[in-house]
């Protein structure tokens, strides 16, 4: 083999190097992005159901059985929250949507790997309640209003960013 003939040959051997670098790391990019997606929509869907089960309560705890036309009626500010007789450890006993204010639960969600093998993922889930202004749903007030704000962040070890989702629930009342 002359020296022309072993330079093409290192080189090729270069190229084909180059190639299958280029190729790992695009494949090992592919990958991240799609744990990266998985954590991403179970960690909105936990988002979603936990916003459609506090949406599915009454606007108020004295909303639940009676009709009211007065601020003043509402829930005080300072009191939003669990109300005497329920506990964090039943939500399905919560009846009005400010009881999932400051409520933490970190379900574990059966997942398949990419490996093939089962892990359980963890997701704290944290919510808060707040009133909200009419004018601009982002402002939060410090005074009663028709309008609840709830705000639902899911984070895991899993995760490179946080799900944060809201959604404003109001009472409406005709006279």
């Amino acid at each position: 083999m002359n020296t022309g003939q072993m330079l093409i040959t290192i080189g090729a051997i270069f190229l084909l190097s180059m190639v299958i670098l280029t190729t790992n790391r695009g494949l090992i990019t592919t990958n991240a992005t799609m744990v990266d997606n998985r954590y991403g929509i179970l960690g909105v869907s936990l988002a979603t159901s936990t916003i459609e089960k506090a949406t599915s309560r009454a606007f108020d705890n004295n909303t639940d059985t009676l009709s009211i036309d007065a601020l003043s009626s509402l829930t005080n500010v300072n009191q939003l929250g669990l109300e005497a007789g329920e506990s964090s450890n039943n939500p399905d006993g919560f009846n009005d949507i400010d009881d999932y204010n400051c409520y933490k639960v970190t379900p574990r969600v059966d997942s398949l790997s990419f490996e093939g093998t089962n892990r359980k993922i963890a997701f704290n889930t944290y919510c808060n309640v707040d009133y909200v202004s009419v004018n601009d749903p982002r402002t939060v007030l410090n005074q009663r209003s028709w309008h609840k704000r709830i705000t639902v962040r899911v984070i895991s070890p899993g995760m490179t960013d946080t799900i944060k989702m809201s959604s404003v629930y109001s009472y409406w009342y005709f006279r």
